[in-house]
């Protein structure tokens, strides 16, 4: 859960830095002199804060696509290499009991993808030991028999699906995780926080307004999170399901 605590830290430093831009607003409207609230003042902070506004809108959503659709990515990655597994299981149920140790390798590497894709894996080299079980697995394969025209196309179809699993193994380490630069997150933040001073300069200060203001700081901070939750794919609260691959481990164990 390593993950999850540190987008929800960010999540939270969020929330302050923007309440707490609202409540600098407030507390200035209380000592600034009456000439710096006039309504000519609110139309010029209006209007500025309007273009900052606009584009921290604009970052967000473009923040929010890229994390979502590398997240759905992903899940159809996974979804593809259930359908691969399974689809090389029945492959190599063809050549009969020349190829139970090969059938035995690929449970194994399902059971251990499993554990890697839903973070469970307590070891820093577990991915690593995943590729040598799929590399074992290619050289069992290129064993198998092929001394007619029927082994010759089960093994083809072996090998092809088996290229096919290992090349959505590397498209799931390319996209292990959806990062966003420091920097730019803290300049996002900024920009929220200053929008939301703006709202508490010219706001009435009373309780419901003080509400309503906590209450969109928090809906903020919690879109954030979302974001980097939606990057972390593995880790976290939001995660990509491993589901397809617990049912493709049923049908494997179902065809022993």
């Amino acid at each position: 859960m390593e993950g999850a605590v540190s987008e929800i830290v960010i999540g939270s430093l969020t929330f302050l830095a923007v309440f707490g831009g609202a409540l600098i607003g407030i507390s200035l409207s209380r000592v600034l002199p009456k000439p710096h609230l006039s309504p000519e003042t609110r139309t010029v902070v209006s209007v500025s804060m309007a273009v900052v506004g606009t584009l921290a809108a604009l970052v967000l959503g473009l923040m929010l696509t890229t994390a979502n659709s590398a997240f759905s990515a992903r899940a159809l990655a996974i979804d593809t290499l259930a359908t691969d597994i399974v689809r090389l299981d029945r492959a190599l149920r063809r050549f009969g009991l020349d190829a139970t140790d090969v059938r035995h390798e690929l449970r194994l590497y399902t059971d251990a993808k499993i554990a890697e894709l839903s973070g469970t894996g307590q070891e820093a080299g577990f991915a690593i030991e995943n590729l040598d079980v799929l590399e074992r697995i290619g050289d069992l394969v290129t064993k198998l028999p092929n001394g007619n025209d029927d082994e010759n196309r089960n093994r083809a179809d072996a090998s092809h699906l088996l290229d096919a699993i290992s090349d959505v193994r590397w498209r799931l380490v390319d996209h292990a995780t959806t990062t966003f630069p420091p920097a730019f997150l803290v300049l996002v933040v900024f920009w929220l926080a200053l929008l939301f001073s703006s709202f508490g300069l010219f706001a009435p200060s009373n309780l419901t307004v003080v509400m309503i203001l906590l209450l969109c700081a928090l809906a903020i901070s919690a879109g954030v999170f979302m974001i980097l939750e939606l990057g972390t794919h593995t880790r976290g609260i939001v995660r990509v399901s491993v589901e397809p691959l617990l049912l493709a481990v049923t049908q494997l164990n179902a065809a022993r």
